[in-house]
Formats: C-alpha cells, structure tokens, sequence
C-alpha cells in the first residue's frame, strides 16, 4: 500500500480520499455547508487550487500534444487552446474538488473522436505523468482514482467491443 494511501474497509482496497473525507465528517454538519466543508478538506489535503490544477492541465497536454497517438485526436478538436485550458481547470475542480463549475456533457464531448481502449491507457499515463510532475502525492492519488473512473466509464460507453 502507498504510504499515503487511506486503507478500506476491506483488505486490498485502498479507499479514496473522497469517501474517506465524507466517512470522516460529523453528521453534527449543517446540510446546507456539507459541500463546503468536503471541499475545504479536499483543498487542505491535497493542496490542489485552481493554479495547482493549471499548472497540471498545461502540463499533461504540453505531453499529450507531441504523443504520435493522442496529439492528432486533440489538435482536430480544439480551437482555443486557452479556452480548453479553463474549462478542463472547471472540470478538475468540479470533479476533484467539489467547485461545481463544469455543466457540459463529457461523454458527448468525446463522443465524435473515434477513440479506441489503447486512446485511454495512453491518456492515463500522460495524466500520470503529469499528476507526478506537478502536484503532491496525495493529490496524485485523488485524481488519478478519479481519471482512472472516468477513462473507464469513457472507454465501456464510448469504444465498441
């Protein structure tokens, strides 16, 4: 196990910070503050804010650019580089720190791109790469649970079998 890692109930499972922060916070919470005080927690452990996950964003597509794979998928689709760079920044935080910011549909957003199982493994390992360049391991472990999901989820709706 990962010496940051937040064991789980069951052996061989490591928990996510996420469950582990919402397992941990008295039910004595207001409701109406719940998100708040989960978030605050997530920030305080991690260390993530919005510069934290910028720096993370430009890095993993400065490398995702110059992959012979994923480098063409994402010149095809994207525009405005700066405008991508921002929104992405919502989506982590909306995904990783609870912001709420990001409102489009990810699944749609992915769906004209012909991507194949192999698109998401080399995703992962960029991210990876990137989540280990730029931000403290705890912050590694929540986010790279959180993509490993969300390639997942990706991947089963989106490639055909």
């Amino acid at each position: 196990m990962h010496p940051n890692a937040i064991p789980a109930e069951s052996p061989g499972e490591e928990q996510s910070l996420f469950r582990h922060i919402l397992d941990q916070t008295p039910d004595s919470v207001d409701p109406a503050d719940r998100r708040a005080v989960l978030a605050r927690q997530l920030r305080d452990r991690t260390g993530l804010d919005d510069a934290a996950l910028d720096r993370l964003v430009r890095r993993f597509y400065g490398l995702a650019r110059l992959d012979p794979e994923l480098g063409p998928i994402f010149d095809a689709q994207i525009v405005d580089w700066e405008a991508h760079f921002a929104r992405m920044v919502d989506f982590w935080a909306s995904v990783g720190l609870l912001a709420g910011r990001y409102h489009r549909n990810a699944l749609a957003a992915h769906r004209a791109m012909e991507l194949r199982p192999e698109h998401f493994e080399r995703w992962l390992g960029l991210f990876d790469q990137a989540l280990q360049e730029q931000v403290s391991a705890p912050a590694r472990d929540h986010l790279l649970t959180i993509a490993r999901r969300i390639a997942a989820t990706l991947s089963s709706r989106l490639c055909p079998s």
